[in-house]
């Protein structure tokens, strides 16, 4: 997100730049942190002109889950019980509750329904996928718990 400026034929003699950066497993706020760092640093090699501060204002681990637990093996069989064929196991970095229940130990895992636009001005989900997705959450508490 950027602000800053007077009006629209004038030069900025400011602005702000707010950017979301999120981590990934193997990552560090001070890593991530160094990053962006370097950026602002190579433009302040190249422009006398320009200043910058890095800060983080909000940080949140990342979540990464082990296919060997056993949380994610009662979602598996879970899944191909309900769907017929083996849930995909991938990566993404949305911020969600699951990296604060892991801290808390636990044991945590994240599968969702098909859609797309999350956040965005058109969310939609599949309903069917909603259904299947409930067998399969109530499949697998039934055999994580037993």
């Amino acid at each position: 997100m950027i602000s800053g400026g007077s009006g629209l034929s004038t030069y900025a003699a400011r602005s702000t730049v707010q950017i979301e950066r999120r981590t990934v497993p193997g990552e560090t706020q001070e890593s991530a942190t160094a990053e962006i760092q370097a950026i602002v640093d190579a433009l302040a090699a190249e422009d006398a002109d320009f200043r910058a501060q890095v800060r983080p204002f909000f940080v949140r681990d990342p979540f990464e889950v082990a296919p060997s637990t056993d949380i994610v093996k009662a979602v598996d069989r879970a899944a191909a019980a309900v769907r017929g064929h083996a849930a995909a196991h991938i990566g993404d970095t949305p911020w969600m509750d699951s990296a604060l229940l892991q801290a808390a130990g636990v044991e945590t895992v994240v599968c969702g329904a098909g859609g797309a636009g999350a956040h965005a001005d058109v969310e939609w989900v599949d309903v069917e996928s909603v259904v299947q997705l409930a067998e399969i959450l109530a499949l697998a508490a039934l055999d994580y718990c037993a």
